[in-house]
């Protein structure tokens, strides 16, 4: 079966990362359904619970989750922990910013997520919350994930000795008579049907998982508020994440992008790059490499640097593990979120294949670090940040030498005869398509999206004899908006549309409705459409014969070697 991954970006700046899934152009690959393990957790591995005397039934079960760490004594029964507990706070400061002390002494949110079992997979939270509240929303759908607040069960809060009715509305959807302060639940974590989604929620089986604290908690009311994650994972298991922190106690001020890799064979290995560490976190046998991994990592992060002038501060984590089931690198699926880039990448291929493959991935995932992550920009403008970020990763995947370019001119045109195949490809315009992305028009937005920069690209080199290119809208972009809100279509098509040359690309091609027609921006660079066989109905992009030094020139610009 053919599957597409999507990803929800706007609201929470989570950069998507499907280089090539959301339509057969790029990468149709096909999918094998899995069933979640059904091996149980042994016994042994599951924490135990315990609470001081005194308290209520439910202030002993919340209270001693939330406050006593398992084979620790509860945080109010010693200060010497309570001195460390604040200490650790500090830290985490240090990290988090300026404001942040302050916060952590007054409003903190305090979560513990223990997984108590392997098969079924379920986590326990336990959540006391720094401002009572009398409802609560969880995620229900996510990047084209439905059905998420079906997954949170046993629901029970409480404030101080009262135990609290609380309704379900719906999915997700939680109100009571009275506000409360502390909260338990259960979340079923069985992976999803289709493992395009396993890189986009949490999921948990016998050997690994994926926890995200974007559908593991609520949403909070005050953002900026200091969170405290603690993790229980079953006896030998470890844990990796982009939060700052240690297991088993992490501090953030943005749960919504929190993700920890567990297992029983988590590993780090870290590296700075000019100014940025980055770090990535594995589990399991590769064909290739920690240090191949590090290596592709750091040619990207210092050429996306030089290319937006924009220099990434914060920890840079990759957390990668294999796609299920004997399945190639041509299986994959990824997401960026915050600043780790969360990959499930099939290795069952020589080493020099998952490099190969690797390097194009990442040329996508690795630059929406920067694009929209790095960006505070405001809107649907997805046609940007998929579309016209599918092509400059493409021609950062040429420059590096991970593809070639007759690879190039194919995935241009594997693009341009699925644009050609949509219903809609002359009837939306790109921010129509970004704003329905998650409904109807999703290919649109990496399809016209990644056609629309190509013949920008094209033209400008053009008009200006290859002294500007797109890389200058990039850097143009930062310098305007790496910090405060702005409108992000407005500030975009304003850039785009300031070369004389150009100046209406953005009414035509993104504002516009109108069909991409490449032949007349391909023909000053010699390159061609033609029919990809004799009954074919698809088009394939080739050299002409006899390129004239014009063209050579031209192409040369492009990235050409011939």
């Amino acid at each position: 079966m053919k599957v597409s991954s999507r990803k929800d970006t706007t609201r929470y700046s989570v950069g998507c990362g499907v280089f090539k899934i959301p339509l057969s152009s790029l990468v149709t690959f096909s999918m094998l359904e899995f069933p979640a393990s059904n091996i149980r957790m042994p016994a042994s591995a599951v924490k135990q619970e315990f609470a001081p005397p005194g308290l209520s039934n439910s202030q002993k079960s919340l209270g001693a989750r939330l406050h006593g760490p398992n084979r620790l004594m509860p945080l109010f029964r010693s200060r010497i922990y309570t001195s460390a507990r604040f200490m650790l706070l500090l830290v985490g400061c240090a990290l988090l910013g300026p404001t942040c002390v302050g916060e952590a002494r007054a409003q903190a949110h305090r979560a513990r997520i223990t997984i108590v079992s392997l098969a079924p997979a379920r986590v326990r939270v336990d959540l006391q919350l720094a401002v009572a509240t009398n409802a609560l929303s969880f995620r229900n759908t996510y990047g084209g994930v439905l059905g998420l607040g079906d997954r949170i069960e046993r629901l029970e809060a409480t404030n101080g000795a009262r135990s609290i009715q609380v309704k379900k509305l719906a999915p997700g959807e939680y109100q009571a008579e009275t506000k409360f302060t502390l909260l338990s639940y259960e979340v079923n974590l069985t992976e999803p049907a289709q493992p395009a989604q396993l890189s986009h929620v949490s999921w948990l089986n016998s050997d690994q998982g994926l926890l995200m604290l974007a559908d593991l908690l609520p949403r909070l009311a005050d953002p900026g508020s200091v969170a405290s994650i603690k993790l229980d994972v079953p006896s030998g298991w470890s844990v990796g994440s982009n939060v700052p922190g240690k297991n088993p106690e992490y501090l953030t001020t943005d749960p919504d992008k929190g993700v920890f890799l567990v297992g029983p064979s988590v590993r780090e290995k870290s590296r700075r790059i000019g100014v940025t560490d980055f770090t990535f976190i594995t589990s399991g046998k590769w064909p290739v490499s920690d240090g191949d991994v590090l290596k592709i990592a750091e040619k990207l992060i210092m050429e996306y640097t030089n290319l937006t002038g924009h220099v990434l501060q914060s920890k840079t984590v990759l957390m990668s593990i294999e796609f299920p089931g004997e399945a190639g690198p041509e299986h994959w699926t990824a997401e960026t979120r915050g600043n780790a880039v969360v990959l499930l990448l099939g290795t069952q291929a020589r080493r020099k294949r998952v490099l190969a493959k690797l390097g194009v991935i990442l040329s996508h995932e690795i630059f929406h670090l920067w694009v929209p992550n790095a960006l505070a920009l405001e809107g649907d403008y997805d046609w940007f940040f998929e579309g016209f970020t599918l092509y400059q990763a493409l021609r950062m995947a040429l420059h590096l030498k991970f593809i070639s370019f007759d690879t190039f001119l194919e995935t241009i045109a594997r693009v341009y005869n699925s644009y050609l195949s949509s219903s809609d490809h002359d009837r939306l315009s790109l921010i129509q398509a970004s704003e329905r992305r998650w409904t109807t028009a999703s290919s649109l937005v990496y399809d016209k999206g990644m056609l629309a920069a190509f013949v920008y690209d094209l033209e400008l080199r053009r008009a200006t004899d290859c002294q500007a290119s797109l890389d200058d809208i990039y850097r143009q972009l930062f310098r305007q908006h790496g910090t405060g809100q702005g409108s992000a279509n407005e500030t975009i098509i304003g850039l785009l549309s300031k070369p004389a040359a150009l100046n209406s690309f953005g009414h035509d091609y993104v504002e516009g409705t109108g069909r991409i027609n490449l032949q007349p921006a391909l023909t000053s660079y010699g390159i061609q459409l033609r029919p990809a066989g004799p009954r074919a109905q698809a088009t394939k992009l080739e050299l002409v014969n006899n390129l004239s030094n014009t063209q050579r020139k031209a192409l040369r610009c492009l990235g050409y070697r011939g």
